[in-house]
């Protein structure tokens, strides 16, 4: 009798254990539910931001509806993406996403490694091979054109590569250097190719790349152009102070990821005695400055963005040198902190980045007498680069004018002698 009555007590206790865990998942599901409702809402009633600062790119927009859209795809794509960008406290939910896959013992979080000693990581994308080639045609044909120019090429591996002993253990990396040798096989024979992998290697304690953010140092910067003055043709090199300009950057990768644990130290380099003084020109807006560096942008978010204030189409430097040495630079971001060291070799420096430069690069090399050609690139937007090509086929040289024809032989056909180019 009695173990019948413990029976029953027994499996009374249970069907309420039972209720309890029936209610607990319907108050939780009810709970997320009401989540999903309130963010869709929230989702619905915010304003699309258009640039994200603490990513340092632009965000996806709502896509225009269309059937063809809708046919191909693309419209479900722009949508998803636009969701993606504009979601609500998109920052909070990034971080606490990287919470529970660190607790999964995750070592990656939103195309990031977390590596040793706090360094974050990007992973390389796959490069477009069509475009690369595209790149590498017009590299050719460019240095075709120009053969009296003295051209180089530095293509900069990336952390994952330089730092291959912090990446997490097993971490699957893309062959960087694979990639740097096909670039170097490709180029033509009057194009010298400036390898800085093995100084970086050599460097790496002493912090060549940021914790938080996909640039190199300055400190990094540094060391390559140690190693590439020779290829530049630069002699008798000068001494450089060394100074901290901020001790609170934090990078884009840390944005990306999630993880906010550090933060980078971005130092500038100024001659010791240059020799030479010099000033910038913004040339899409005439702006004028004496400084390489902007101040006022180690008070934004993005604070490698001291050097020139940002990427521009076209900045061009004139020194007080007259050494008659003229260096047209197509580059990306990695160049902005690189140039701090070139001022005291080049009576003009000429910065062109190809994502934004839409005028005749032909034009441009006759009209500044350029001597010197330098591309200077980070591998991972090297190899992403839709607009270099473009850039370079615009540099086409002008043919020779016809000789001067009598006017009264003359025709009509006569009179397309004119040197357009393209």
């Amino acid at each position: 009798m009695e173990n019948q009555k413990n029976e029953t007590r027994a499996a009374a206790r249970k069907k309420r254990r039972q209720r309890l865990r029936q209610q607990m998942c319907c108050l939780m599901g009810y709970l997320l539910l009401a989540a999903i409702v309130l963010t869709a809402v929230l989702n619905l009633f915010t304003k699309d931001k258009g640039f994200s600062a603490s990513e340092n790119r632009m965000l996806a927009s709502r896509p225009k509806f269309t059937l063809s859209g809708i046919a191909d795809g693309s419209y479900m794509q722009g949508l998803e993406n636009h969701q993606a960008d504009q979601f609500f406290a998109r920052d909070s939910w990034i971080s606490l996403k990287l919470k529970v896959d660190q607790l999964l013992g995750r070592k990656e979080a939103s195309g990031v490694y977390l590596c040793k000693d706090n360094y974050l990581m990007e992973i390389p994308a796959e490069p477009n091979a069509e475009s690369v080639q595209r790149n590498l045609d017009a590299i050719n044909s460019f240095a075709g054109r120009y053969p009296e120019l003295n051209m180089k090429m530095m293509v900069v591996p990336n952390a994952v590569s330089v730092m291959d002993s912090y990446l997490p253990k097993n971490a699957p990396v893309r062959d960087q250097m694979a990639d740097l040798q096909q670039i170097r096989a490709g180029l033509p024979a009057n194009m010298g190719f400036i390898d800085v992998t093995q100084t970086l290697k050599d460097h790496v304690e002493e912090g060549m790349f940021y914790r938080t953010d996909h640039h190199w140092t300055s400190r990094g910067a540094y060391y390559a152009f140690l190693d590439a003055a020779d290829d530049l043709g630069i002699t008798q090199l000068k001494e450089y102070n060394r100074y901290v300009v901020t001790t609170e950057f934090e990078g884009t990768l840390a944005s990306k990821s999630g993880s906010h644990k550090t933060t980078d130290t971005i130092e500038v380099y100024e001659p010791l005695n240059p020799g030479s003084s010099f000033y910038v020109t913004y040339d899409d807006s005439q702006e004028k400055s004496c400084s390489l560096f902007k101040s006022e942008c180690l008070e934004a978010k993005d604070q490698y963005t001291v050097f020139f204030g940002g990427n521009y189409s076209r900045i061009t430097i004139r020194t007080t040198n007259n050494n008659n040495r003229s260096l047209l630079i197509f580059k990306d971001s990695y160049a902005n902190c690189f140039i701090q060291f070139l001022t005291p070799y080049y009576e003009e420096i000429i910065l062109v980045d190809p994502r934004y430069y839409y005028d005749d690069a032909g034009a441009l090399i006759s009209s500044e007498n350029v001597t010197d050609v330098l591309f200077l690139y980070n591998l991972s937007t090297y190899l992403g680069d839709t607009s270099l090509a473009d850039t370079l086929n615009s540099a086409q040289k002008p043919e020779m004018a016809p000789a001067a024809v009598p006017a009264d032989s003359q025709t009509e056909d006569s009179e397309s002698g004119d040197s357009s180019e393209t």
